[in-house]
């Protein structure tokens, strides 16, 4: 074979070894995997370790709640930091094997997938709710990190050494976030000097959840015994302090100091350590304890056992979820469970309210998606019905007793008759004030907020009816409250303080009998939940050396310091009167659902009216067959009505729809949906019991007498 000088010259050039000054070798195969691996494990820790640790170690009653222990905890952050990264790693690692040239595509692609999920994590972060502003942000975010990463070694190195901020986040969660005292197994301080003289009957504290004083009482201030009948019985005999407020809207801050009667705030826990001297470590073990906490534990293992946690599994569900809410752009969000109404379980308790809980009995009261409570509660989804069990268990002996239950807090799915709401879906945020549909929304809130504190009032009854029934009511002390309210009438309806809305959101029902009392007596002097302790010991004559930041309502004292709400009744009677202006003018629970200008039409009977021909207008109501069938979905109906309205011209006015020949509610567009509206509207008596044989919406026309009704036909 003939070489040529040149090409001799070539294969030279390429044997010899390279120069110093020249390119240098490819890194060994090895150095390359490690390196990739670290990327991978480098931008996890930014996409997903990092936010989650973040929320988790930020929010540690949700560990309290579901009464996970230190080795959970622990377990919960090694997962979510470790995890996460190996599966990813792992799933396009394995495949690599068959072709480098597949190993470098599977690379490249995991890199633009994490380094996008960190873009989404920003876009939340810059408030980027948009599905095209968020992924677009993904997108550049995505593309850019693999780009760099695949050209520029100093990128893929900086990307590999962010592998170590698994650890440092790992760390900053278990030795430096809110969540760290609950690792730390403090010991709690003694009770102190405590005195307490034999008990006539038991002490019970039943304290219920988001319950807005403006919700029961009218205008005048009186309560409404109509629609509440149990709540006025009672303010006839125990004292109403109807100027009584809370402290926060917070509940793992609400409940401790009305178990304390003192404040709570960032960064305490709702723990026996941070709350040592409080109503169960009063009393000591002297008698016998029977409590249901769902946010706090409180009371100490020696007298009340230890809930058992739930499964790691559980926590890392539930932060799947909340990873989701995270980072997906406001649209997609409406769609998950929410985890803003509850401590954990938040697929499984949305899912239990959605298929209207199967295994409900007659008289259930569902209302799981609340709640973090055990299993047998779970599942039958009975938040009321835990009330009335754990008063059952109370006899006419000397006993402790608190019930904390997560009622009537949203989501307002209850009636006073038994039957339940199905989840109504895309409804969207409430209305901008002066735009279309804003009253309607929040009558519609209101509505069923009163609807299902009419179920509270009913349970109340019972419990009230079982303590007089075996002597605990006379000799025994009772309270009843609640840890906070929340405001409906304004955007953003929920629990974020702000002096606009402190009258709704901070003014609570409070109850309390002292032994022997049998008059009642309606009280405006200020009070709050800190003073729900020491009037408790001024009552039952104990001698205790704590101190307070209340003091007790019964012994003339003063407060011994500045409370949140300072303001008088007059903002009470605002609220209570704007309320009172979304339905009609009675107190019937007709009344409560008489929404719009056509709201006077509910509750009497289409033979009242004229009925002419058929309006231009086609409806199509969501669930409509549970209405024909409701013990197929365990008593539940569609409470609030949604559908859509199409054919007519414009936006429709109200239209009325009648159950079985009775007008049960009124129904309003809400906004565009193609060439049709979305409407919504609330069910009343009889269509809340779930009566539906025959279900027909008709357009109004005229006023007064000449009402003439036009059927609606089926879309």
């Amino acid at each position: 074979m003939v070489v040529h000088a040149a090409d001799r010259a070539e294969m030279t050039d390429d044997a010899a070894p390279r120069s110093a000054t020249g390119p240098e070798p490819a890194p060994a195969a090895w150095r390359t995997f490690v390196l990739e691996a670290a990327v991978v494990f480098g931008l996890t820790a930014l996409a997903v370790t990092q936010p989650v640790l973040d929320l988790f170690g930020r929010n540690p009653t949700f560990f309290v709640a579901g009464g996970y222990g230190r080795k959970q905890i622990v377990a919960f952050a090694a997962v979510v930091a470790l995890v996460p990264g190996l599966v990813v790693w792992l799933g396009t690692t394995l495949p690599g094997l068959l072709h480098h040239r597949v190993a470098s595509v599977l690379h490249h692609l995991r890199v633009a997938m994490l380094s996008g999920l960190f873009g989404l994590v920003l876009a939340r972060t810059f408030g980027l709710d948009g599905v095209v502003s968020a992924f677009a942000l993904a997108a550049v975010v995505g593309v850019a990190v693999a780009v760099a990463e695949a050209r520029w070694r100093p990128a893929r190195q900086f990307l590999g050494y962010l592998a170590i901020s698994n650890v440092v986040f790992l760390l900053l969660f278990l030795l430096a976030s809110p969540t760290t005292d609950l690792l730390r197994g403090a010991k709690y301080a003694d009770a102190g000097e405590v005195m307490v003289p034999p008990l006539e009957g038991p002490v019970t504290v039943i304290v219920l959840d988001e319950f807005p004083l403006a919700s029961m009482v009218r205008p005048d201030g009186t309560i409404n015994e109509v629609r509440f009948p149990n709540l006025a019985a009672l303010a006839e005999e125990t004292t109403w302090f109807r100027n009584a407020s809370s402290q926060s809207s917070f509940t793992a801050y609400s409940v401790p100091s009305i178990l304390s009667g003192r404040s709570a705030a960032n960064p305490d826990l709702p723990i026996l350590q941070d709350f040592p001297r409080n109503y169960f470590t009063l009393f000591g073990q002297a008698y016998p304890v029977n409590r249901y906490e769902v946010i706090t534990d409180l009371c100490p293992p020696d007298a009340c056992g230890r809930p058992p946690a739930e499964p790691l599994s559980q926590a890392l569900d539930d932060a799947a979820l909340v990873y989701r809410h995270r980072v997906f752009p406001e649209s997609w969000r409406a769609g998950l469970p929410p985890v803003d109404e509850g401590w954990g379980q938040f697929d499984e308790a949305a899912d239990e309210v959605e298929q209207a809980v199967d295994d409900a009995p007659e008289s259930s009261n569902p209302n799981a998606r609340l709640n973090l409570v055990p299993e047998e509660d779970r599942g039958k989804g009975m938040q009321l019905e835990v009330m009335r069990r754990q008063v059952r268990m109370i006899t006419a002996e000397p006993s402790i007793n608190f019930v904390h239950v997560l009622v009537p807090h949203t989501p307002h799915v209850l009636t006073p008759w038994g039957t339940t709401g199905i989840r109504a879906e895309g409804l969207g945020p409430m209305p901008e004030p002066g735009s279309p549909g804003h009253e309607r929304h929040v009558a519609e809130l209101l509505s069923l907020q009163a609807l299902q504190i009419g179920a509270v009032d009913q349970a109340i009854g019972e419990v009230v009816a079982h303590l007089k029934s075996v002597g605990a009511w006379e000799t025994g002390t009772f309270v009843l409250a609640s840890d906070h309210g929340r405001f409906m009438t304004v955007p953003g309806n929920g629990r974020s303080y702000t002096e606009e809305v402190e009258d709704e959101l901070l003014r609570i029902p409070l109850f309390i009998k002292g032994p022997g009392q049998t008059v009642g007596e309606t009280r405006d002097d200020p009070a709050t939940t800190f003073d729900v302790l020491p009037s408790l010991i001024d009552l039952l004559d104990i001698e205790a050396d704590w101190d307070f930041d209340g003091h007790s309502l019964f012994d003339g004292s003063a407060p011994p310091g500045d409370r949140t709400l300072t303001s008088d009744l007059d903002g009470l009677f605002e609220v209570t009167e704007l309320y009172a202006s979304s339905f009609g003018p009675g107190d019937s629970w007709e009344d409560a659902v008489a929404i719009g200008p056509r709201g006077d039409l509910v509750g009497t009977s289409v033979l009242d009216h004229e009925v002419g021909d058929e309006s231009e207008w086609r409806w199509a109501l969501d669930n409509r067959a549970s209405l024909d069938d409701p013990s197929a979905t365990a008593g539940a109906v569609p409470l609030q009505m949604t559908g859509t309205l199409q054919g007519g011209d414009g936006r429709p006015d109200d239209l009325v729809v009648a159950i079985d020949g009775t007008i049960a509610g009124t129904i309003g567009a809400r906004e565009q949906a193609g060439d049709g509206w979305r409407f919504s509207g609330i069910l009343g008596p009889p269509g809340a019991r779930g009566e539906g044989e025959q279900v027909v919406a008709y357009e109004v026309e005229g006023a007064g007498d000449s009402v003439v009704l036009r059927p609606v036909g089926a879309a």
